[in-house]
């Protein structure tokens, strides 16, 4: 083989390997509300900040951004895409549960989200 042809055949490889490893399925642990600790002050509700962009982050932007396959439907970019697409989110992931793909959210995931959205989407 000649270099150039090494050097592609090489590119090409490593290309295919990156693009193999960014589009995993993977999903990270179990999202929980983190509670902040304040003295004299009783537990804090789910909130967007201890709980919900961190379920988002992890659970669906990986297809859900610009650029990727599902931002045709809907496109996360803040609580502002969240607040906007309400109906529709709370429908496919705590009516149908059919996102994010597989099914992959807990049980607890989902009564957290769940209780976000009945409380108004706390920010």
């Amino acid at each position: 083989m000649k270099t150039n042809q090494r050097f592609i055949y090489i590119a090409l490889v490593l290309f295919y390997v990156l693009l193999s490893i960014s589009c995993s399925k993977r999903q990270a642990d179990e999202i929980v509300p983190q509670t902040p600790v304040t003295p004299g002050v009783g537990t804090s509700t789910v909130t967007y900040t201890n709980f919900t962009e961190a379920l988002i982050q992890t659970k669906c932007a990986g297809c859900h951004t610009a650029g990727r396959s599902a931002a045709a439907i809907w496109t996360f970019n803040g609580i502002a895409s969240i607040t906007s697409n309400e109906a529709r989110i709370r429908r496919v992931v705590l009516e149908t549960r059919s996102m994010p793909i597989g099914n992959s959210l807990t049980a607890a995931e989902l009564t957290s989200l769940r209780e976000w959205f009945d409380n108004n989407m706390p920010n």
